[in-house]
């Protein structure tokens, strides 16, 4: 099934409900960025956190969750849109550890500090918060961050789960989030055993798709809103281009001078642009030193 984010309201309480199956897209940021295991399992947490908060959002608005930590892995960065798309990289992608369940789980990957910092891209204004990690496991330093920077209560949970010889066999997540005049209290119910119930239900479905999940988590509850989420970006040769002539005439005469040709790589995909000796030229006739071609 393609991955997707379902929503949905809890009418009694008033809540909301954003429920994210993304393996596929987990696995294609893995097969982009190589990641090894303790890197792609933290970085698939990462994309689900992104795209559960940027299903909140209304429009063309983006969401970047940034984790930095003093650990080997170092830190990730999501950029998710409403719309479901979704990249970013790993600062590490060789964290390779086998990691043992319970609260110290990723420790030896992720360290003892670090923060937390979500960018809110909102029709052109940017709005930045950030906290510092408590735990050290996503779920628990995204409530965290919800309590602290945004106080808005909601409750988020995260699952990972081996299947077969594949680490990333299954990867889902689920967000609920008082709206005003929310049962706050019904909140607090649902959040104590939330990630008890992700994971059991994620373990018991056959078939593991978005509206399935939501109807394990809130049986006969109705789906409003379906996105479907993929792993892309925005990058392309045109930009790559441009990325290398902002550099300036004396950077790009370089480049011709001392290597003929270059490449761009993005950050976010691993797709790498080759620069040709003509393209060179044609920066720099453009920037105002034309070049005699031998």
């Amino acid at each position: 099934m393609a991955d997707a984010i379902v929503r949905a309201l809890l009418e009694d309480s008033n809540l909301k409900v954003s429920v994210a199956v993304l393996t596929e897209t987990a696995r294609d940021g893995r097969r982009k960025h190589h990641l090894k295991a303790a890197s792609a399992s933290l970085f698939a947490q990462g994309l689900l956190g992104g795209a559960l908060m940027a299903s909140l959002q209304k429009g063309e608005t983006r969401i970047n969750l940034q984790l930095e930590c003093d650990g080997p892995m170092r830190g990730f960065f999501v950029d998710a849109a409403a719309n479901g798309d979704i990249r970013g990289y790993v600062k590490n992608p060789d964290v390779d550890m086998v990691l043992s369940q319970g609260v110290f789980q990723w420790r030896a990957a992720l360290g003892n500090s670090g923060f937390i910092s979500v960018l809110r891209d909102v029709g052109g204004e940017y709005y930045r918060s950030s906290v510092e990690l408590v735990s050290m496991r996503l779920a628990d330093d995204l409530n965290h961050y919800f309590k602290t920077s945004d106080q808005v209560a909601t409750r988020v949970a995260l699952t990972v789960q081996h299947e077969g010889g594949e680490d990333l066999g299954r990867v889902a997540g689920v967000l609920v989030q008082a709206m005003p005049d929310a049962d706050v209290a019904a909140l607090e119910r649902i959040g104590r055993d939330l990630e008890t119930r992700l994971h059991d239900a994620v373990a018991k479905l056959e078939q593991l798709d978005a509206r399935a999940l939501m109807a394990e988590l809130f049986p006969g509850v109705p789906v409003l809103i379906e996105t479907p989420v993929r792993f892309t970006c925005a990058c392309s040769r045109e930009r790559a281009l441009a990325t290398v002539e902002n550099l300036g005439v004396d950077e790009v005469q370089h480049i011709v001078d001392t290597l003929g040709s270059t490449a761009v790589t993005c950050q976010f995909c691993g797709t790498k642009h080759e620069i040709s000796l003509p393209d060179l030229w044609a920066m720099l006739e453009r920037l105002g030193r034309p070049q005699t071609k031998h």
